[in-house]
């Protein structure tokens, strides 16, 4: 029997999936499968290429500060309403950096492409113009195979393109990320349409699914970056929860609240992944 593991997107309360992870391996459950959307496309990209949770955390520290500094002059134009004065390549916080990380750290290993990932492993992002889902695969999909699952209504399948774009697009929050073009796509945040990549998983050939997934942003520290954040986590809850149900068991760490650019939270997020896992080992077990 197959596990697949569906990683969603929650800023840095992706740390929490590292602990997830570890927990897993400590158990002997071993993932077959994996898939993961914006922070959940990190780990699942050097989780699936070769490195192991501790490893992740300690990158995620080591850049986190750098992938969330503002960009002041941007958010000075914003703030202002001089929206004319912004260019679309431009961004308020550095996705370059999330690219050249992936870069760096997998040429580490001599990956460069998707396809050269041997873990199966899907990442979703979403093309602005059209609103479709372009899930990004190293395994092919059986196009006959659970064609009723709503989540491939206006999807379309890459196999083959630059990991680290990958990862960046899929982390391409509107406004505060700029979009990451690919063959005539502008791409965003795979968290706007599948926030929890669970029927992707379903469609490469996963027997078993484990979804792991965060409640909504509760701070009430209303930034624009929170706000934003707040948002967009509205619009997809709904289009989420329906992919979680097909899940055969979701974690849920419990994160009451998250200020998405306090860096300092990532090894309590990571912890606390861990130990809701661990909670859950016997129900796990029997999946």
């Amino acid at each position: 029997m197959s596990i697949g593991i569906a990683l969603s997107g929650g800023w840095l309360k992706g740390a929490a999936h590292i602990g997830v992870l570890q927990a897993l391996k400590e158990e002997n459950i071993t993932i077959d499968y994996i898939s993961g959307t914006s922070s959940g496309s990190i780990v699942a990209a050097l989780y699936a290429s070769g490195y192991s949770p501790n490893s992740i955390l300690t990158l995620f520290n080591i850049y986190s500060k750098q992938i969330m500094n503002f960009d002041k002059k941007i958010v000075m134009r914003l703030v202002t309403n001089f929206s004319n004065t912004i260019k679309t390549s431009e961004s308020i916080l550095n996705g370059d950096m999330i690219e050249m990380i992936i870069e760096h750290s997998l040429g580490n290993k001599k990956i460069y492409n998707i396809n050269q990932i041997q873990m199966p492993l899907a990442i979703p992002s979403v093309d602005i113009n059209t609103g479709k889902i372009i899930y990004f695969l190293n395994k092919e999909v059986d196009e006959e195979n659970n064609d009723n699952i709503r989540a491939f209504n206006n999807a379309c399948y890459e196999y083959t393109g630059s990991i680290a774009g990958i990862v960046r697009a899929s982390c391409s929050y509107p406004v505060l990320f700029s979009t990451r073009k690919y063959k005539g796509y502008h791409l965003i945040d795979g968290g706007i349409r599948v926030n929890t990549p669970v029927s992707i998983l379903k469609k490469m050939g996963a027997d078993k699914i484990i979804s792991v997934s965060f409640n909504g942003l509760k701070n009430n520290n209303n930034c624009m970056l929170n706000t934003a954040i707040k948002a967009l986590d509205i619009i997809g809850r709904e289009m989420n929860e329906e992919e979680i149900i097909n899940a055969d068991i979701n974690i849920i760490p419990n994160i009451q609240s998250s200020d998405i650019s306090n860096t300092n939270c990532i090894n309590i997020y990571a912890n606390l992944g861990y130990s809701t896992t661990k909670n859950m080992i016997k129900k796990l077990k029997m999946i």
